[in-house]
């Protein structure tokens, strides 16, 4: 079998066997994103390439200027990509294309509703859904980098559901070579 489908299997395997524990988010949700024992979220439990290795810093070796139009943004508790974002992962892939040999870094975010843990992983399961959007545009999956910010790093402060549906995002960066 080849690797894409055991990580599938293994993630509607956690899925499954978390959604029967009944535990639900502290915003109501039954849907549980949980991390995984010992605080890994999900990239690293499953995916080998979750973040650079080395001495990556994200806040130093990322630029997320260059694709900051195409941030994507989600619905409350959700990591399903609206039809409406979508066209902005084709661009990110057009734009990869057209600059081969880089890497990008999908930074996932959360509003402030729910605990650190559940919004870390909501996070990453909205970094994790972009990444595999991109490689079904074509882009290689050993090129794109993921990680959870949670609630921590807000686009916008404050209690408006403007600010909640700003801060519901995947931002796309460019990991800058050295």
């Amino acid at each position: 079998m080849n690797k894409r489908f055991l990580a599938s299997l293994l993630i509607v395997s956690t899925l499954v066997l978390a959604a029967c524990s009944g535990h639900k988010g502290e915003n109501g949700s039954d849907e549980d994103n949980s991390p995984l024992p010992g605080g890994d979220t999900l990239s690293t439990g499953i995916q080998e390439n979750a973040r650079p290795g080395g001495n990556f810093n994200p806040d130093r070796d990322v630029n997320y200027q260059m694709l900051a139009s195409d941030t994507v943004y989600f619905a409350f508790d959700s990591s399903t990509i609206p039809a409406a974002e979508q066209a902005k992962l084709q661009a990110v892939s057009d734009w990869f294309k057209a600059n081969p040999g880089h890497s990008l870094f999908l930074a996932g975010h959360a509003d402030k509703r729910g605990t650190p843990e559940y919004n870390r992983a909501l996070g990453e399961r909205r970094a994790l859904s972009v990444r595999e959007y991109l490689v079904g545009l074509g882009l290689p999956a050993s090129a794109l980098f993921t990680n959870s910010y949670g609630a921590d790093r807000p686009a916008v402060e404050g209690d408006t559901e403007e600010a909640y549906a700003k801060n519901r995002r995947v931002e796309v960066g460019v990991i800058i070579q050295p």
